[in-house]
């Protein structure tokens, strides 16, 4: 004896409300694989090629948008780099001085915004470029700058040694949603686009102090 189960609009909306969940399930494992071939597919610069501006805070509503301000500084300052970025990362709590650590030890990242637990974490672990001598050979003009900030003191030495930037003396950072009390900006010394960092950095000294660039 042969048993059919025809398919009905009742059938339907049955096995949906029973099994719906499997349905979800499918669509998300889906939409993992494509991102996980993706991320591991794709083309991505060399370290050499690529200058990254890591910010490791809440970035709120800004006047202006900050990926448009790299893509311009791309084309206009950095036209020889294949890439240059800005990116927002998170910090966790319990494990973010680790992270930076591996961030800066694996080269990632170039210029870096932290606060000022994180920045000076970072320093004593001579993390950052000293930026004196960019000053004295004037590479950086910083005349008139509150630098106090910036310093940290070596812990092994006593040597106070200026690291970073306050970002509370370009205001201008805020018009872009980024938070500059407590904050200071520092060239990771173990970036293969050193040169480049200290760059950007006199670019937002000369354009940011007063506000944001028009």
């Amino acid at each position: 004896m042969k048993l059919t189960f025809p398919i009905t609009k009742e059938r339907i909306r049955n096995h949906f409300a029973y099994a719906w969940w499997q349905y979800v399930l499918l669509i998300c494992l889906a939409i993992f694989g494509w991102n996980l071939l993706y991320t591991t597919t794709r083309y991505r610069s060399p370290n050499d090629q690529r200058l990254e501006w890591y910010y490791g805070g809440y970035q709120l509503d800004g006047e202006k948008n900050i990926d448009s301000l790299m893509d311009d500084l791309h084309q206009s300052l950095f036209s020889d780099l294949e890439e240059v970025e800005f990116r927002t990362v998170m910090l966790d709590q319990t494990y973010g001085s680790m992270q930076l650590m591996v961030w800066v030890s694996a080269g990632e990242g170039d210029l870096f915004m932290l606060d000022s637990e994180y920045f000076s974490q970072l320093a004593q672990s001579e993390g950052f470029a000293e930026l004196t001598p960019y000053i004295k050979n004037g590479t950086l003009n910083v005349d008139g700058m509150d630098l106090s900030a910036g310093y940290v003191i070596n812990q092994d030495t006593g040597k106070k040694i200026l690291y970073g930037i306050p970002a509370s003396q370009l205001p201008g950072l805020q018009e872009y949603g980024l938070i500059c009390d407590d904050f200071c900006l520092g060239v990771s010394v173990a970036g293969e686009n050193e040169e480049e960092a200290i760059r950007l950095l006199q670019w937002l000294i000369d354009n940011l102090r007063g506000g944001s660039a028009e």
